[in-house]
């Protein structure tokens, strides 16, 4: 009798052990990942262009809380070749091929304009894009630009023949 009462209990123990393995696993193999930024304000650019032919002006506007500095970079692929009109406007070519505006804008405040003129030599009427990036960071306690924490804005524009 106490032999039959010692495998039933041991038979017991198997079958609660047997249950309970599932969730323990699920417990001790369990994982969790966070990931994204809290803001308790924004830091953004907005941005502005006419397109007047082969030529284009870009502005940038700061839409959020912060002052920010901006700086932009246009692609037109191999066939369109751009020239910049910078001269007097606080942009200025670094060696990374963006345009930097070299002046903090404020909240609620625009850069100066820059142009972008496009090479229509060898234009068939076929349509191309004019690729706009624009990209904001904000200004550290020295006055120096967070570029590795920027907020990146990116339009693509499409001409069709003549620009626009």
């Amino acid at each position: 009798m106490k032999k039959k009462t010692l495998i039933i209990t041991a038979a017991a123990l198997l079958m609660l052990g047997a249950v309970a393995v599932k969730p323990a696993m699920a417990y001790f193999t369990d994982t969790h990942s966070a990931e994204g930024t809290v803001r308790f304000g924004k830091y953004e650019i907005t941005p502005h262009e006419k397109v007047n032919g082969f030529e284009k002006t870009i502005w940038v506007e700061n839409t959020g809380d912060y002052p920010v500095y901006a700086r932009v970079k246009v692609f037109a692929g191999s066939t369109h070749p751009l020239t910049y009109e910078t001269e007097n406007t606080g942009w200025e070519l670094k060696a990374d091929g963006f345009y930097y505006f070299n002046q903090i804008i404020e909240p609620k405040k625009t850069s100066n304009q820059m142009k972008v003129k496009i090479d229509p030599n060898g234009d068939k009427g076929e349509e191309f894009n004019v690729i706009v990036i624009e990209e904001a960071a904000k200004v550290k306690a020295d006055g120096t630009a967070a570029w590795d924490e920027k907020s990146v804005n990116e339009e693509i524009y499409t001409a069709n023949g003549g620009g626009q």
